[in-house]
């Protein structure tokens, strides 16, 4: 499955860099492209994954991004 997210406090491209690595280590997560111009995330995954999951992932290392929610990705 694939989900889009709008990822806020990205900066630059290590921010980028960050939150894909971060998010790409999620269990069950199989894929992740980050858009730092648009600010925002492709997960692909094996099952669904829980917006808590990624948020607390973010938080757990580096604490200033935040994800939310938009609409499936084709």
């Amino acid at each position: 499955m694939k989900r889009r997210y709008q990822i806020e406090g990205m900066t630059c491209d290590g921010c980028r860099g960050h939150v894909e690595e971060t998010l790409f280590n999620v269990a069950g997560v199989a894929d992740v492209a980050v858009d730092l111009k648009n600010a925002e995330a492709t997960v692909e995954s094996q099952f669904e994954v829980r917006l808590e999951k990624l948020q607390k992932a973010l938080e757990n290392k580096g604490g200033h991004y935040k994800i939310q929610s938009m609409n499936k990705a084709n």
